[in-house]
């Protein structure tokens, strides 16, 4: 299994960031990784989104929402035991107005193996990227 997370602490109140970070419709406004991004969210909802640094779309199925505290979906590239990637937002509340995301995401089958570090490493500051966006989106309101 290959993997990367990251984290940022956003000042602001854990019910604010769930709603930016479930605002769909709203991520190309902030986020430039991302040209559309649309779907159902409920646990087994399927989305679908564009990533313009990849320059091609992805399904997932969302595999665990929970409000205020963790957004989870899984895409699965041919079939699960050949690449799956489960992407992950978890929030936790560190109190009145601030409130930790941690964000990353576990590749899993035999692809995962080729998947080269420098491909993680870019991947893992694209993340990063899009954190400080959405403290900015957030912090800034």
């Amino acid at each position: 299994m290959r993997q990367y997370h990251t984290e940022i602490v956003v000042d602001a109140p854990v019910d604010r960031v769930w709603n930016v970070l479930t605002d769909f419709s709203a991520y190309p406004t902030w986020n430039p990784l991302v040209g559309w991004l649309q779907g159902d969210i409920y646990a087994s909802g399927q989305i679908q989104m564009w990533i313009n640094p990849l320059n091609r779309s992805f399904n997932a199925t969302l595999t665990r929402v929970q409000e205020n505290e963790a957004l989870i979906w899984v895409g699965v590239q041919g079939a699960s035991w050949l690449l799956s990637g489960e992407h992950y937002y978890q929030l936790e509340e560190l109190g009145e107005a601030s409130t930790r995301l941690l964000h990353g995401e576990y590749f899993r089958g035999l692809g995962s193996w080729f998947i080269r570090n420098a491909t993680l490493q870019t991947m893992e500051q694209a993340f990063i990227q899009h954190n400080r966006l959405l403290k900015e989106r957030i912090e800034d309101v």
